[in-house]
């Protein structure tokens, strides 16, 4: 196992700024996720971490070990690609065995005919045989040793691919986006199956993704990355209820974070579709206020006070075990989408005016620049909504 640490790893393609000043620390056996959309710089950090990229400024450390003159094969890290990069001549057992062939095996105990004739060969073969064995079981794709990569599905791919990092033993797991090529149903399945076996490795995971479900699922911590800086960093479940930057929560969560203009008076009260809100800016702040409410912050309400506003439905959404509504407010200017129990939505039709209330301490405030204003309880002789 193998702790990684990043100290202001910056990269330049050129004139193209890719990566700016990241710092990183990784803890030893850690399942962390580097997620953000396409071109924010996450498999480049990635792949300098592998010694597959040399960065243009800053040091990457395993073990607090200086690895930046260290090629890839010598670090100890094992790397899983979004394409499974098999060799489509080989089965699944020699696909196996050639990561510990190249490294514990000389060209001459590697030649076919003559390797079998070499002294240790027969001991190192059996260690690699063992090793290959043993990761077969672990991942259950014994049956499969005698088929070809062309032969095999997606799900068996990526199990393959998986185990032949495993084989090595290495001190950490790199998987850039491994699940991205496989049907939905199958990452959701792939997605339990990695988790399970990284708490029985107990092995450091970095696991690069552009989609978020992947991060909030899987992650002992998240790293949030967007045009080549970490936004923020942290267990899922706070990433996702605390989100420090307006960008962060727009790209964790599905469906997306409701985001509407909000107001300010002289005296703090803040108000979005004219409905007051029960906290107050820590800070004062005068222009630009930006509401987030998540989907499952608003409800459809049977009243229609000042604790509630209206819209028209435009698009109903049935998954079945919920439903979203999607609905336009502020005389069609802006959106909300709710999030509603099927029954409940059953009899709403698109064109339908809703009333809709939020749930109250859950608002996020965001000023001009994205960033998340803190907020207070307000003085307790007032009744706010």
């Amino acid at each position: 196992m193998a702790r990684i640490t990043l100290d202001g790893i910056t990269k330049a393609f050129g004139n193209l700024q890719v990566l700016n000043s990241v710092d990183l620390d990784i803890a030893d056996g850690e399942f962390l996720t580097l997620v953000g959309p396409s071109g924010c710089g996450k498999s480049t950090l990635l792949r300098i971490i592998a010694g597959l990229e040399t960065q243009t400024a800053g040091d990457v450390k395993i073990d607090d070990n200086v690895v930046n003159s260290v090629r890839p094969s010598r670090r100890d890290l094992a790397m899983v690609f979004q394409s499974y990069a098999l060799y489509p001549h080989l089965t699944v057992k020699q696909n196996l065995a050639t990561p510990l062939q190249l490294r514990d095996m000389n060209v001459a105990e590697r030649l076919p005919l003559i390797g079998r004739f070499m002294p240790g060969f027969k001991t190192k073969r059996a260690a690699v045989d063992a090793a290959v064995k043993d990761v077969s079981e672990t991942l259950q794709i014994e049956h499969l040793m005698d088929r070809k990569p062309g032969q095999l599905s997606g799900g068996q791919r990526q199990r393959v691919a998986v185990g032949r990092a495993m084989v090595r033993d290495p001190a950490a797991f790199l998987m850039d986006e491994p699940l991205s090529n496989l049907d939905a149903a199958l990452r959701v399945h792939m997605r339990a199956e990695l988790s399970a076996l990284h708490r029985s490795l107990g092995t450091t995971f970095v696991y690069v993704t552009h989609d978020q479900a992947e991060a909030l699922t899987m992650s002992d911590r998240m790293a949030v990355m967007m045009d080549g800086d970490i936004l923020q960093i942290g267990e899922p479940d706070d990433v996702y209820q605390d989100p420090k930057d307006l960008r962060v929560a727009e790209f964790v969560g599905s469906p997306k974070i409701n985001t509407v203009p909000g107001g300010i008076d002289e005296g703090g009260r803040l108000t979005f579709l004219g409905v007051e809100l029960a906290r107050r800016l820590k800070v004062p702040a005068t222009k630009g206020i930006t509401i987030g409410l998540r989907p499952e912050h608003l409800y459809l309400s049977p009243e229609k006070d000042g604790k509630t506003f209206t819209g028209k439905l435009t698009y109903k959404e049935n998954l079945g075990s919920e439903a979203f509504l999607y609905v336009a407010v502020n005389y069609g200017e802006d959106s909300v989408i709710v999030r509603a129990d099927p029954v409940e939505a059953h009899d709403i039709s698109v064109g339908d005016e809703v009333s809709i209330a939020h749930v109250p301490g859950k608002a996020l405030i965001f000023d001009e620049d994205g960033q998340r204003l803190e907020l207070t309880h307000p003085p307790v002789h007032e009744v706010v909504a």
